[in-house]
């Protein structure tokens, strides 16, 4: 009858719009998440790359993998773990391009292990970042100077080490940013780089 047809659409029409509010409110979360996650790249407050990544994951995993499909989160995950572990690799070549030996890159582990905790005790958030860079720096400029006996072999290497990081940290934003793209590309059905 009339009557009970218009109350299956008003049901379904309701069911509709909160279906759209729900996918809208997810799809905002998601979007909020990437941001922080763009921002803990910059200020390593949080694991800015693996942030990007969980947040397409727990989208994908809510809307069922139909606008991320498999090929491209498989993409993304690629992206996240080239440039979530760039901090890393770069890090060490642009050490071991300045001439650091093996043993002042230990050193410089050490030394960023001991400036994040002892900056971060002194200055939250802001120490642990700059706290591990210094401490890094001074300990490939000690180690370097140990095997060396030479403060510019030392301050070489100590700079290549600085220089491979901020090289790391554009590189992990430029990442950060393509998962970002990729993501919402494929969310809004855009089809563009590599990706079917």
């Amino acid at each position: 009858t009339a009557t009970s047809t218009r109350i299956i659409n008003r049901r379904h029409n309701e069911r509709s719009t909160l279906a759209i509010i729900l996918e809208a409110l997810i799809f905002g979360l998601t979007i909020a998440f990437m941001l922080v996650g763009l921002f803990g790249i910059v200020v390593p407050i949080l694991p800015g790359t693996i942030l990007i990544w969980l947040s397409v994951l727990a989208y994908a995993l809510v809307e069922g993998f139909q606008a991320i499909d498999w090929v491209t989160f498989v993409a993304i995950t690629l992206i996240t773990v080239v440039t979530g572990t760039a901090d890393i690799w770069l890090t060490l070549i642009g050490t071991k391009s300045g001439g650091a030996s093996g043993w002042a890159m230990v050193y410089g582990m050490v030394g960023g292990i001991i400036g994040f905790f002892v900056f971060g005790a002194i200055l939250p958030i802001v120490g642990n970042l700059f706290g591990g860079i210094i401490g890094y720096s001074i300990g490939i400029l000690v180690g370097q100077y140990q095997k060396y006996h030479d403060w510019n072999i030392a301050l070489k290497a100590s700079f290549g080490g600085i220089v491979g990081w901020g090289v790391a940290t554009v590189v992990q934003f430029i990442g950060g940013c393509l998962m970002i793209l990729i993501f919402d590309g494929r969310r809004f059905d855009i089809h563009f780089l590599f990706l079917p």
